[in-house]
This record gives C-alpha cells, sequence and structure tokens, in this order.
C-alpha cells in the first residue's frame, strides 16, 4: 500500500476567512490508532485547554477547533496544531461557515521541505490573496520574494515591499505568520532554513465574474515533490473549472483539452491559465515539473456552488488506496478517478463496484500509448475507501457543492 499524503505528524492552520467558520478536521486511519493534539506552550492557556487532547479513533474522527485559532495577517501568532498518531493517518481540514468554505489535504510533516512557490487568484474588490506560513523547528528563518500580477506596493511595519522584494521573518515551532495582499500573489517563493509548512489562497474571492466569493485554501506542496504529467477533471454541475499552470522551472508544456493540442513556454514561477467546461478533461504534461490548480468556478445554474481550489495530483502521485471523509452538509458530493482504462472494472468503492446510476461523467483519454479512464461519480457524506483490486494505483479528486458553496480537496498531491 502507498503512502502519499498519509503519515504520523501534520500541522493544521487555519487562514483567514470572511466568515465566523467552524474549523473542522476529518481524521482517517485504516486501523484504530491513538491520536494527541497538541499546541503551543505559550499558547493563552484557556484557549490551549480547548484544543489539546488525546483520543481513540477506531476508523475516522471530526474534531472541530475552536475558532479563535484563525490566523491575523502580519503578525506572528501561536496558532498551529499539531496532530500525532500512532500509525499512518489522512488528514483534511474543512474551514465551513456561512456561503464561504475553504478544504484542504494536509501533508504530514516528514515531507515538509524548504521550498514553495506559492498559487492564488486575483482578488475581487475589498478581498485578499494570502500565504502563511508555519514553523516546526525553533529558530526557522523565512524569506518571501514577492511576485505580484500588480505591482502595488505590500506595507508590513512601515515597510513598502514591491515586486521582486524579499521579506524576512524568523519563527519557533508552532508559531504562524500570514500575509495578505490586494492583488494575486501566484508564483512568490517561499525559502527557509529549516522545513516548514506553507498554505496559500484568498480570504474569499469570485472568480470570472460568476456567483459570490468562496475561502481557498491549499497546503502547498514543496518544490521538491511536484509532478510534472497530469490528468485534469471536470467539475460537476455545470461548473467550468480554471485551470492554472505554474512552472517551477524555466518549462516547455503542451497541454490538451479534447482533440485539441497547445504548447506554452513559462519562464521560473510563472503561470498560465486555460479553463474546461463541465464535459471536458485537460492533459497536461511538461519536461520540467510544474504545479497545477483547479479552481471550480461557480455553477452556470446559480445558486449552486461558487470557487474552490485544488492542488492536483500528478499521475506520478496516484496511490492504489485512500480512505478519506467526505464532509457533511452538501447536496451533492463528488469523487472524479484517473485510472488506467484496463484497471477500470477492478476499481472499488466501499468495497464495491461503481453503479452505473451513480457515474455522472466518463471520458477516456490516451496518453503515451496508455489509454485512461476519467470518471466522476456521486458519492454520500462519511467514510469512503477507494481501491483497486490488482494495486494499480489513480488519482482521486474530491469535490462537493451547496447553495452559494463549494469544496474541493485532492487524495494527494505528493511524489512518493
Amino acid at each position: 500500500m502507498t503512502i502519499g499524503s498519509r503519515g504520523k505528524e501534520f500541522f493544521v492552520l487555519f487562514m483567514a476567512n470572511i466568515e465566523f467558520t467552524a474549523k473542522n478536521v476529518y481524521v482517517t486511519s485504516e486501523n484504530g490508532v491513538q491520536m494527541n493534539i497538541t499546541t503551543s506552550p505559550r499558547l493563552d492557556i484557556l484557549l490551549k485547554a480547548k484544543i489539546d487532547r488525546n483520543i481513540l479513533i477506531p476508523s475516522s474522527q471530526h474534531i472541530t477547533l475552536p475558532q479563535e485559532l484563525e490566523l491575523q495577517s502580519f503578525q506572528k501568532e501561536e496558532k498551529s496544531v499539531l496532530i500525532e498518531t500512532s500509525s499512518d493517518v489522512f488528514v483534511i481540514s474543512h474551514d465551513n461557515g456561512y456561503a464561504s468554505v475553504g478544504s484542504t489535504t494536509h501533508i504530514p510533516l516528514h515531507k515538509l521541505s524548504n521550498k514553495y512557490v506559492v498559487v492564488s487568484s486575483k482578488p475581487t474588490i475589498n478581498r485578499n490573496s494570502q500565504l502563511a506560513v508555519s514553523a516546526i523547528e525553533d529558530n526557522t528563518t523565512i524569506s518571501v520574494t514577492y511576485k505580484m500580477k500588480r505591482n502595488m506596493p505590500l506595507v508590513i511595519d512601515g515597510k513598502a515591499y514591491y515586486n521582486g522584494d524579499v521579506f524576512n521573518v524568523s519563527l519557533n515551532r508552532f508559531q504562524t505568520y500570514q500575509i495578505e495582499h490586494v492583488t494575486d500573489l501566484t508564483g512568490t517563493l517561499v525559502e527557509s532554513s529549516s522545513p516548514i509548512a506553507v498554505f496559500s489562497g484568498n480570504n474569499c474571492n469570485k472568480l470570472e465574474n460568476i456567483g459570490a466569493c468562496d475561502h481557498l485554501i491549499e497546503q502547498l506542496p514543496p518544490t521538491d515533490s511536484v509532478d510534472s504529467t497530469y490528468i485534469v477533471p471536470p467539475n460537476m454541475n455545470d461548473r467550468d473549472t480554471l485551470i492554472r499552470i505554474t512552472a517551477i522551472e524555466n518549462a516547455n508544456i503542451t497541454y490538451m483539452i479534447g482533440h485539441v493540442t497547445q504548447t506554452l513556454f513559462l519562464y521560473e514561477f510563472d503561470s498560465f491559465d486555460t479553463k474546461i467546461a463541465s464535459n471536458q478533461v485537460c492533459f497536461i504534461e511538461s519536461k520540467r515539473p510544474i504545479l497545477v490548480t483547479a479552481f471550480g468556478l461557480g455553477s452556470n445554474t446559480p445558486p449552486l456552488g461558487d470557487p474552490s481550489m485544488t492542488i492536483v495530483p500528478g499521475i506520478n502521485q496516484y496511490l492504489d488506496y485512500y480512505k478519506i471523509v467526505v464532509p457533511l452538509g452538501y447536496d451533492y458530493n463528488y469523487v472524479s478517478i484517473m485510472i488506467r482504462e484496463s484497471s477500470k472494472d477492478v476499481f472499488r468503492v466501499n468495497g464495491t463496484a461503481i453503479e452505473e446510476s451513480d457515474i455522472v461523467f466518463e471520458e477516456n483519454i490516451s496518453i503515451r500509448n496508455i489509454t485512461y479512464n476519467v470518471r466522476s461519480i456521486r458519492v454520500a457524506e462519511g467514510e469512503l475507501t477507494a481501491s483497486t483490486m490488482n494495486g494499480d494505483r489513480f488519482g482521486l479528486i474530491f469535490a462537493g457543492v451547496t447553495d452559494y458553496e463549494a469544496y474541493g480537496f485532492s487524495g494527494n498531491s505528493l511524489l512518493l
């Protein structure tokens, strides 16, 4: 069984949302595990008492953390939460408020590194793009080299920073620091003296002038663990998908939508956007590592769904087994499966074959003489296991919508 985003230690944090939100964490294990949740010894003692705990998890656990853990910008805070377990688990967070929700898959500490490239989106008026960092070791020096879509001043402690400027901050274990700006920060480089956890997105954003705004957040994979080949499935419920390709190095890139193939060149840390409809698939390939992010847009048949943000797993990041909790409270929940066509009939969800009535989208695409099957299926909330009977690996992306809300997260975003 391949591991990927499963591990025994995770740092969880919550970037600022525009709404008062429930700070949900879902933890799943293959077998029963002991889980210890701890926070900084410097955290307010009354708040710390609401968080720290030890729990036996038989299969999965839904945890609600205090709203006071939400980050505030431009200040050092003690707001990381450490989840430790006795064996490997999978962790997602789900920051859920009225009409503003954001979800992310969390990356285990042993997979973290010291170089990241930020992905956000162009903020609508009175909204901000965001990035946040958390140190896992004391005396960690972090440098942020800004890349701004609009070269507008970002004032921190009385100093104005512009495109290309470097901001430095030193953090101890459990400390966090959040940065926000009125322009898109995609391509901003974050480097550190020791491994750190890095998150980015937007406090709430409206994309393509469709629907309303929604919270966007993803924990970023280190640059040394991203892939170069991707399949991007569509979103359902008449939601288009904005695909952002971000270059980690100078890269020649090919992407195919339907039978149309196009090429482009991106310089290091530059990005390019394309879009697919709810009945299309996009294949992306590069000779060099690239980061691919899918932004689900608001539905063309409102009020169902708003923007969501998902780091797309690369083909070489696929796993052969997943056990994940589908969040509660959505009208429609989906899992998109990217799998070799030869293995689609041995794919199982919760131990059973997929019912034809649950399939809402299906398309085959050919990649270097290999045919991949891409399916989106309706699933119920709660625990979900996905596996193949022959051990073949496959990719998973989760999505859900209700009125004025949407979430999305991937099953994995790391090279093994």
